[in-house]
């Protein structure tokens, strides 16, 4: 059986023709999961915010197609003001990959190829899913300080991966909210922005999305701010929703992800999608039956509730949602708090 990094290196090892002169000014990339349209609404209600000077337009750009999502997108495109947008699906080969291994990082770098190829602008800036923007100048801040400083990238985080640092290797910057020259990302071949085995300085390593390229540029071409502002980040939220879909039985959510996910699509969707999210009766009852589907029960769990519930007041209290629908957000989040708080 051809396995998918091979089948990388077969597919993408050329970018498609690139525009002959692209345009001065930023596109944002939107990647979300397509079982999933409430991340579509929650990143539309994000760029929407947003200064959109040296905005050129706005590419989303769904793991997979799903019967329903592009009818939720031209319907609520409309209700947004934002640049020109366009929706940019799968290819064929792309969707069988998605459908058959369901590898959240997988999926994520075949988003990412497939909005560059898109791209019609000199920059791309990759939106996070499960990254809420505060402040309405981030955007525009973030792609003029990386234009003035001609830089390749300009990230917003260090990355989590501590063996870089331990070789000497400090100036790479985590994926999300990444701002990039797209020439810079074309002089590498595709499968080599996927996370990847390889060799840098004579060493072996696990490489995560993009990182490999970075590791190859001067690094007073890479950096990131000295600080992180003006957003709010929950981390790896469809991941944990790609590992609870290949779960069987109980499944532990110990970072309580799965419950963030129900809470979203309780206050920002009012279709009548039908999520495989258990509903927020279910997931409660997780917090004492071990037999739940989604369980609240492990070792580690409790101690990682202050960090979760402290991201979502931040969100609640941010200003960039409603007072109703914070109003439900406390509301809902009220059994968790006396079982956790």
């Amino acid at each position: 059986m051809l396995k998918i990094p091979t089948l990388s290196k077969w597919s993408y090892i050329q970018w498609n023709r690139s525009v002959k002169k692209p345009i001065d000014g930023y596109t944002i990339l939107l990647p979300v999961p397509g079982d999933l349209p409430v991340f579509l609404k929650i990143a539309l209600e994000v760029s929407a915010t947003q200064d959109s000077e040296g905005l050129v337009e706005t590419l989303v750009i769904p793991d997979r197609k799903v019967s329903g999502f592009t009818e939720c997108f031209n319907e609520w495109k409309t209700k947004f003001d934002i640049s020109p947008i366009r929706l940019i699906n799968p290819n064929p080969i792309e969707q069988l990959i998605s459908l058959y291994q369901n590898n959240p990082h997988n999926n994520h770098w075949l988003q990412i190829i497939r909005g560059i190829n898109a791209s019609v602008s000199t920059h791309a800036l990759l939106h996070d899913a499960d990254l809420f923007v505060t402040k309405d100048d981030f955007m525009k801040t973030h792609y003029q300080t990386c234009v003035q400083r001609n830089l390749m990238c300009l990230g917003v985080s260090p990355v989590w991966d501590c063996w870089y640092k331990e070789q000497g290797i400090d100036h790479l910057t985590a994926t999300w909210e990444i701002i990039f020259d797209i020439s810079w990302a074309r002089q590498f071949q595709p499968w080599k922005h996927r996370g990847h085995n390889d060799v840098i300085n004579g060493k072996a390593h696990t490489f995560d999305t993009m990182l490999y390229p970075q590791c190859q540029t001067e690094p007073d071409k890479i950096d990131r701010h000295k600080q992180e502002w003006g957003f709010i980040h929950f981390n790896y939220v469809i991941c944990t929703y790609r590992w609870f879909q290949k779960s069987n039985g109980p499944f532990e959510d110990d970072y309580f992800r799965i419950l963030l996910i129900r809470l979203l699509i309780d206050v920002f969707d009012p279709s009548e999608w039908s999520y495989s999210v258990p509903t927020l009766d279910v997931l409660e009852k997780g917090i004492t039956d071990k037999s739940n589907r989604v369980t609240y029960c492990g070792k580690y769990t409790a101690e990682h509730y202050s960090e979760f519930r402290s991201k979502l007041e931040k969100l609640i209290t941010s200003g960039i949602i409603d007072g109703q629908k914070a109003h439900i957000l406390h509301k809902s989040i009220r059994n968790f708090d006396l079982a956790f708080g």
